[in-house]
């Protein structure tokens, strides 16, 4: 087990809040250590990444003791935040942009324009980019890749729009698009349906299950038995979806 699990935790004189990394099966984990008056090792997965809260007087070699017999833990739920992480974009040039479910980065294409690109790419020019434009600062990354991710969103949910609507036999409702923090869409009295630009980020499903969800709204304006029947004759998996929006909204 030693050759899959190589520590590379950085040794230090002060061990409270500080920044380590671990390699747990081939792949280096970072994590910050947090020295309180405790009596267990505790691991904690958000946002920021993993939390490791230790017994003051805590040996580093015990810590990665615990890591190791808890690896397929941490590597599963970091992947988890992975996922949920998709709604919530960072403006730097390392960071993963995602459309449809699947990740993109900043690249330069052959003529130098600026573009993204799908994370898997390995060419030598994706390789090469970072240099060349290393000195965009958040503000110009974030317009660039919101309007990236505006045209793709008024694309495909106009596209997704006009499938459900004939499935459903409805008209083509007028489609805007949202950035509500707390609502992936909504319909209203007037038939207009609004839609969060940050679904384009998500599985093409779960874009399909809020457009049938909201379009389903233009024949019952309600959340009664008819109305979910609606959404099941068009979208019967629309319970699956429910489930993960609300994993991808905790």
């Amino acid at each position: 087990m030693d050759n899959l699990f190589r520590s590379q935790t950085s040794r230090s004189k002060t061990l409270k809040n500080e920044a380590h990394s671990i390699t747990l099966a081939d792949r280096t984990i970072g994590y910050t250590l947090i020295r309180r008056n405790r009596k267990t090792v505790g691991l904690r997965i958000n946002r920021d990444g993993l939390t490791v809260s230790v017994p003051s007087q805590a040996t580093l070699s015990s810590i990665e003791r615990v890591l190791h017999s808890k690896a397929a833990w941490v590597i599963k739920n970091l992947d988890a935040w992975k996922e949920k992480k998709i709604i919530q974009p960072q403006w730097c040039l390392d960071s993963t942009f995602w459309l449809l479910g699947d990740p993109y980065r900043l690249a330069l294409s052959k003529s130098e324009k600026l573009q993204l690109v799908l994370q898997d790419n390995k060419t030598d020019q994706i390789q090469e980019i970072t240099q060349q434009i290393a000195s965009l600062t958040s503000c110009q990354i974030e317009k660039f890749v919101m309007t990236w991710y505006r045209k793709q969103a008024k694309a495909y949910m106009s596209e997704r729009v006009a499938l459900y609507a004939d499935k459903l036999g409805v008209p083509l409702p007028k489609v805007r698009l949202s950035s509500a923090r707390t609502r992936w869409g909504s319909c209203s009295s007037n038939g207009t349906v609004c839609l969060n630009w940050r679904l384009i980020q998500l599985p093409l499903s779960l874009v399909d299950y809020v457009v049938a969800h909201e379009l389903s709204h233009l024949i019952e304006m309600n959340h009664s038995a008819a109305f979910w029947n609606i959404v099941e004759s068009i979208y019967p998996d629309y319970r699956q979806a429910q489930t993960e929006l609300k994993k991808l909204a905790d």
